[in-house]
């Protein structure tokens, strides 16, 4: 089905390569079926999909999309859930305490965006970071785009909706970065409308610092573009830099990403040995550690070096961070781990790290 075939062609073909005959009202109930569930392009999808779209992007807030499944919708029972990842016996960090001398002014946080029930200790000690530091009053979140993103970069200017409240978007500064930026930073917004990397983080900021706003942006390149990004990202990078460096500048960056995706459900051929897991911690601390002296060159480098072998979904917002913030901070890694996803032993390890002013 290519648009060019007519049912009887198809008939036809479906005999040549099998040998038996597709009844022509079988083949109509399988066509209306596909254009019932949007799997062709037809009249009824391209109009549906329009509208879906214009009511996404003329909405002013990003509904919540994983509530009820990656953590919980009730906001008493999501309270409850966050406050449980601080418990040192999984792993946690402690609640952060008010009493605690601020650690100075944080500028960086590089959190998970798995799953809340498997990565949820390791988003705590990033957010503990910040709650017991001097924290900006914005963040430019950088999540992860999955998908293919125009541009490398993706920003929307909504608040995001969370069981907790509305996590306000800072729109001075989303105009601001539009105003600097010469190439188009919208024209891939509509992917926001489903894209969980973003999500994950408004939901912590709105139960420890619900009074912080935050520039969304979705950030997606790698080894394959890399050559005909690289002048667009640093250009980018400096844009960030200087807002969250100006004077009296209350912004930070948080990146949103995983690490290694390994096993059959990423598309490796052979379940992962007993020793991969410690194998890929120990190489994403080396990344770690050229990341806490935000050498953005050498980390991208790296990756590139094996095209990225290890699938590292967070190359994007890693290095865009690393490259805004370069010079002018120190990091530190707050926690490594890992969560197995599957019965092969599939597994995606994570961290969290937070960067401070100089």
């Amino acid at each position: 089905m290519n648009g060019s075939k007519s049912l009887r062609d198809l008939q036809a073909d479906f005999m040549r390569q099998t040998g038996q005959l597709l009844y022509m009202e079988d083949l109509e109930n399988l066509v209306q079926t596909l254009d019932e569930h949007l799997f062709l392009d037809t009249d009824r999808f391209r109009n549906l999909a329009a509208k879906e779209i214009s009511e996404f992007l003329g909405s002013p807030v990003r509904k919540m999309r994983h509530a009820g499944v990656s953590y919980p919708a009730s906001p008493e029972e999501l309270r409850e859930k966050l406050h449980s990842f601080f418990r040192p016996e999984i792993g946690g960090p402690c609640f952060p305490d008010a009493a605690v001398a601020r650690a100075g002014k944080i500028v960086g946080l590089v959190a998970p965006h798995i799953d809340l029930n498997a990565g949820g200790a390791c988003f705590a000690h990033a957010y503990k970071s910040a709650a017991e530091a001097l924290a900006p009053r914005t963040w430019i979140v950088l999540g992860t785009g999955h998908d293919f993103v125009e541009n490398c970069f993706a920003l929307t200017v909504k608040d995001f909706e969370t069981p907790l409240g509305e996590v306000q978007c800072d729109t001075g500064i989303c105009n601001e970065l539009l105003r600097r930026t010469p190439f188009d930073i919208r024209a891939s917004e509509y992917n926001h409308r489903t894209e969980h990397t973003i999500e994950f983080q408004a939901v912590f900021l709105s139960y420890l610092q619900p009074q912080a706003r935050i520039v969304p942006i979705l950030c997606s390149f790698g080894h394959e573009n890399w050559t005909s990004c690289k002048d667009i990202v640093d250009d980018f990078a400096r844009n960030l830099a200087e807002l969250v460096f100006a004077e009296n500048s209350s912004v930070g960056i948080i990146a949103s990403v995983d690490l290694a995706h390994i096993g059959p459900r990423y598309g490796d051929r052979r379940k992962p040995h007993k020793a991969a897991i410690d194998e890929n911690l120990s190489s994403d601390a080396y990344l770690l550690k050229l990341l806490e002296h935000c050498r953005a060159d050498d980390f991208i480098n790296q990756i590139n070096r094996d095209e990225n072998s290890r699938k590292i979904c967070g190359v994007a917002p890693l290095y865009t961070m690393a490259k805004a913030l370069e010079g002018r901070v120190h990091g530190t890694t707050l926690r490594q781990s890992h969560a197995i996803v599957d019965e092969q032993g599939s597994f995606v390890t994570f961290a969290s790290m937070a960067f401070y002013m100089d």
